[in-house]
């Protein structure tokens, strides 16, 4: 059986602009766009959340919510020193590591921890590292699979621990749970499950069938993990391997001018183009 464990920092971007000013704890911080601007919220510190901002709403709906907050655009080159940083403390300890963002990553520690008793263990000594090493709290789960593992991890936020040793403790955990937590389940998947009665994960586990009749490939990975199945296996990932490359920009006013577009276009594509090379940070 598979040891895995997943790590994701607390509110990475908003984390570590109130690490390096302290002025900045305990207010509702929001890094994105500014009120003024189009755009949206990359993060939002855990005092912005309470008032119901979260990642990827549109800034002024977060400005609407939440009109006391501090703004602030993101520093990605300040953010990408610190996960170069974090992810040197996580390889240390995995077999192998796959790293999901700059914030994110599953490690397998099979071999390194050869029992969930040593695993416990190593998660919290990562923890404690990764706290000692960067000033900054990280959320880790502990899994015999990776959906495990990063459901886990979401289980205790901010600066938690929560394992899943088994598929029996698994489906315990997420039996009854909004059909959301499951891997694979986004905005629109979800919609078009629970338009045909499915609400729960309860409600997949008894409608397999459907579920992969109605979603292909992407239902037969939602079905088997519902039952506690998942044997992906952890994997460095080569972006030579990426199927396609994106870069959004988002213009502050309308634009319907082609000549401009396509100068804007051309000016991206060299960017677009580095994202080729295997050690380009995300």
């Amino acid at each position: 059986m598979a040891i895995i464990i997943h790590v994701d920092m607390d509110a990475f971007f908003a984390a570590v602009e109130i690490h390096d000013d302290p002025s900045l704890r305990g207010q509702p911080l929001i890094i994105g766009a500014l009120p003024t601007e189009r755009g949206v919220v990359a993060t939002a510190s855990y005092a912005a959340r309470r008032f119901g901002v979260h990642s990827g709403m549109n800034i002024r709906d977060a400005y609407a919510l939440c009109p006391q907050g501090v703004y602030r655009h993101p520093d990605f080159d300040k953010y990408r020193l610190v996960s170069n940083r974090l992810h040197a403390i996580w390889e240390r300890h995995a077999d192998v590591i796959e790293a999901i963002a700059l914030d994110e990553a599953y490690l397998d520690v099979s071999r390194a921890a050869g029992s969930f008793a040593r695993a416990r263990q190593l998660a919290q000594h990562i923890k404690q590292e990764t706290l000692a090493a960067t000033g900054l709290t990280c959320s880790v789960g502990l899994g015999y699979s990776k959906a495990s593992a990063k459901i886990a991890s979401e289980e205790n936020k901010p600066d938690g621990y929560f394992e899943i040793p088994d598929k029996d403790a698994f489906l315990a955990l997420v039996t009854d749970r909004d059909i959301r937590i499951l891997r694979g389940v986004g905005a629109a998947t979800a919609d078009k499950l629970r338009r045909s009665g499915l609400a729960t994960v309860r409600d997949i586990q008894k409608n397999r069938g459907l579920v992969m009749t109605m979603l292909g490939k992407q239902g037969r990975f939602i079905a088997d993990q519902a039952m506690g199945i998942d044997e992906r296996a952890v994997s460095p990932r080569d972006r030579r391997d990426a199927k396609s490359i994106g870069r959004e920009m988002t213009f502050q006013r309308d634009a319907a001018d082609l000549t401009f577009l396509q100068e804007v276009l051309l000016l991206r594509k060299p960017l677009a183009l580095q994202c080729r090379h295997p050690r380009m940070n995300r």
